[in-house]
């Protein structure tokens, strides 16, 4: 045995063994230390403190039939009887000072809809960055305005508005602050698409926007003289400068809800409404791996239906959904015995997303979207029809999910791919201040001829997320899965965590624990039959003697993998020491990534079209690399982001290139060319992979965009292409035109091309 697993396998086990013996004691120990450090503030205090700080915002009221004309100038009179809110403070570079730039917030609410003027005045108009110009495009290398509003006013959860001069649509949910989950998964979905419209102009003054916000796009309280919560982010990009009206404190982003401003005397009507998406499309398929007629003609019709029950409670249903214009998976190197994770992308499975998870990210997901209506090579698989309902109902949040496919047969041979299957997901959430608890279920149910008896899978779990105190949060889940004995039984598993986030220092541990025979099938499990421990840290620091630095940044993570003996799996350690991000936005450090891995069975590490193997042996395996990584200003028209990696990777050597280039012509033309290179040599043999992405985007306008993803896999011999034509017009609706297309580039085969498709689709937001 290497030594380092002989010392490590000795302590990690002695540590199992005490986490195993002493957990209930922690979390005893944890619950007293908040309530200790609760009882060490006196009654009040804080809350006075930071209701002292809290900015306190009116909305205005405009005369009966008076509306701002939407044109991205604030200059009506109508804009001038509010009131503006401009004592913005900075996060970034120098936190609590103000904002270098001025900026001015108004907020105005007729019968129907929240209105936002925002001016962002400066002092060099000439010199405002815009580099973005689609839809929920990343707002932090351009200038930028976000506006975050609370409407329950629970310091929890909130929608999230933004746009830059471009004038694009950004929009998304946030959910217990960010930071929903175990060890922080993130509870912010900017997936979520809602209806509203925003429209920006550059002026002399600087940039400015104005927003319509459709009330019954939000879910909220209705009542007289409510209250909602309020933030706002502006970004300085050629400063790189981050100022909010309501202070942030370093280390947490917009998404932290609690410390947000007030904004008081709205008066909100009960909301009923009705919103229908119908589609229709049409595609003709190429498929040259059938020994049939290989061009096949099909057209579809299908409806989603959003009905409004209560202001804060939601139904979607769907009928004969359809994905097709949803933009292809970037493909990716596997280089590990375990399974990879793809996110989800297709809308429905999207709004209200953090509400349907329960685990660990990417690791153990009790309810993993993707495995509803494709198959595990990704392949779709049709959705007769499904129906979610979510919102608040009696004080919780509640999720319903039931969704319906058809069974799957290869054409060509008549076997059944995958039977009709019934979904259910049931999921309970109670808040309790900013801390949540709940329960959740997820079933799958072979139905129809083609399922075999006793066809199920289930799983139920329970999970918390307390907040210990102003900036520690500890978090917890204990699932079960039930499976016909053939498929494993019942089997359990479990996690808990510990987190601690402040201006200039974060930290956390946790421990989790697989059955061998659980098995979420609706879920994502990447390995199962094991214990974790984890430790992390990361430090923030901003030298004031070199002004050209913004932040010296070490941060570490660990995590060692046992068997259910206690016996040491595997080990992953990231030792990034050197870690500088400059006051331009530029970053650069050199980062030791250690690993360990004890596989019971040989596994195969790679294979090409020929058939060619490299296979890694059973055996115990430890190894060091070093990585240089960094990128330029991302901001710049044209920017690089470097990766290298030179060290030892198993029983052999390992050297791998990640190289980016962006290239970006004003904000309409983006475009960037990835290539990936792992050049590994083990006792097993030798493999070399390429992987070449290359995207490019045009945007005519902020709603209307060409957009190519082309994809060059060298393990693979393939060369893919999905070109996608999106004419935008309302919440993500409008005409597509999508181009995929396949071929293969290795010497060994007849034929070039494998397959293509072309596909027309048109969806019409209809509003009631």
């Amino acid at each position: 045995m290497h030594a380092p697993f002989r010392r490590l396998d000795r302590y990690v086990g002695r540590y199992a063994n005490f986490v195993l013996v002493r957990s209930a004691r922690i979390a005893v120990s944890v619950v007293v230390a908040g309530a200790m450090l609760a009882a060490a503030t006196p009654p009040g205090a804080a809350a006075q403190q930071a209701a002292s700080t809290i900015p306190q915002l009116t909305v205005g009221r405009p005369l009966e039939n008076a509306r701002p004309v939407l044109d991205g100038r604030v200059d009506e009179p109508l804009w001038q009887q509010v009131p503006p809110f401009s004592a913005f403070v900075q996060q970034e570079p120098d936190e609590g000072a103000p904002a270098t730039e001025r900026t001015e917030v108004r907020f105005l609410l007729d019968r129907q809809t929240l209105y936002i003027a925002v001016i962002c005045f400066d002092s060099s108009p000439d010199d405002i960055v815009v580099s973005q110009s689609r839809r929920d495009a990343d707002l932090d290398d351009t200038d930028s305005i976000q506006v975050l509003l609370d409407t329950f006013n629970d310091g929890q959860n909130a929608f999230i508005f933004g746009t830059n001069p471009f004038g694009i649509e950004y929009d998304g949910q946030v959910m217990a602050e960010g930071q929903a989950g175990q060890s922080n998964r993130g509870g912010f979905n900017l997936n979520w698409d809602a209806d509203w419209i925003v429209r920006t102009q550059m002026t002399e003054r600087g940039w400015e926007a104005e927003f319509a916000i459709p009330l019954k796009t939000l879910r909220y309280s209705p009542g007289q003289e409510r209250t909602w919560g309020v933030n706002v982010l502006r970004n300085i990009r050629r400063k790189n400068e981050q100022v909010f009206l309501s202070p942030v404190p370093r280390g947490y982003s917009l998404h932290r809800v609690s410390v947000a401003g007030k904004l008081g005397g709205l008066a909100l009507p009960a909301r009923r409404d009705v919103k229908l998406l119908p589609f229709v499309s049409g595609a003709v398929n190429d498929e040259k791996s059938l020994r049939t007629d290989t061009v096949s003609r099909t057209g579809d019709v299908g409806i989603d239906v959003k009905w409004g029950v209560r202001a804060d409670l939601t139904l979607d249903l769907t009928v004969n959904t359809d994905f097709a214009q949803v933009e292809a998976d970037e493909q990716q190197v596997n280089l590990t015995r375990f399974p990879l994770f793809f996110p989800e992308k297709r809308p429905f499975f999207l709004e209200n997303a953090q509400l349907f998870e329960l685990g660990q990210p990417r690791s153990i997901d009790l309810f993993f979207s993707r495995r509803i209506g494709l198959s595990a090579a990704g392949e779709p698989i049709d959705i007769l029809a499904g129906g979610r309902l979510s919102g608040k109902l009696g004080g919780f949040n509640v999720g319903l999910l039931n969704m319906q496919t058809d069974s799957a047969v290869n054409e060509r041979t008549g076997r059944t791919l995958a039977p009709a299957n019934n979904f259910t997901v049931l999921r309970l959430q109670r808040e309790v201040g900013r801390s949540t608890f709940g329960a959740m279920f997820v079933g799958r149910q072979g139905v129809g001829d083609r399922a075999p008896a006793g066809d199920y899978n289930r799983a139920y779990g329970l999970d918390l997320g307390w907040q210990a105190s102003t900036n520690g949060r500890y978090t917890a889940f204990l699932a079960r899965t039930e499976s016909p004995a053939s498929k494993g039984g019942t089997d359990y598993a479990g996690g808990t965590s510990y987190t601690y986030t402040n201006d200039v220092w974060t930290g956390g541990t946790g421990y989790t624990q697989v059955g061998e025979r659980f098995n979420p099938e609706v879920g994502f499990l990447r390995r199962r039959g094991y214990r974790s421990v984890e430790g992390r840290t990361n430090l923030r620091y901003q030298p004031k003697q070199w002004p050209w630095i913004r932040r010296i940044q070490p941060h570490a993570n660990f995590t060692a993998y046992l068997d259910l003996q206690n016996r040491l799996e595997s080990s992953q350690g990231h030792w990034h020491f050197f870690d500088i991000q400059t006051l331009s936005g530029s970053r650069f450090g050199y980062v030791f990534i250690t690993g360990q891995d004890r596989p019971r069975r040989p596994f195969t590490i790679y294979q090409d079209v020929t058939g060619r193997r490299v296979v890694v042996p059973a055996g115990e395996y430890a190894w060091t690399y070093g990585e240089f990584e960094g990128h330029t200003d991302l901001s710049d028209p044209i920017s690089a982001t470097l990766a290298h990696k030179v060290g030892a990777y198993y029983d052999g050597d390992y050297h791998g290139w990640d190289l980016t280039v962006g290239l970006r012509a004003g904000a309409r033309l983006l475009s960037e060319l990835g290539w990936k290179r792992d050049d590994i040599t083990l006792a097993g043999g030798r493999f070399r992979n390429d992987l070449v992405p290359m995207k490019v985007s045009y945007a005519f306008t902020s709603l209307a965009s060409l957009q190519g993803l082309i994809q060059y896999n060298k393990q693979a011999s393939s060369l893919s292409s999905n070109i996608r034509l999106a004419l935008l017009n309302r919440s993500g609706t409008g005409f597509f035109l999508v181009y995929n297309d396949r071929r293969d580039t290795s010497p060994f085969t007849p034929d070039e091309l494998l397959g293509r498709s072309f596909i027309v689709k048109y969806t019409r937001l209809l509003d009631y």
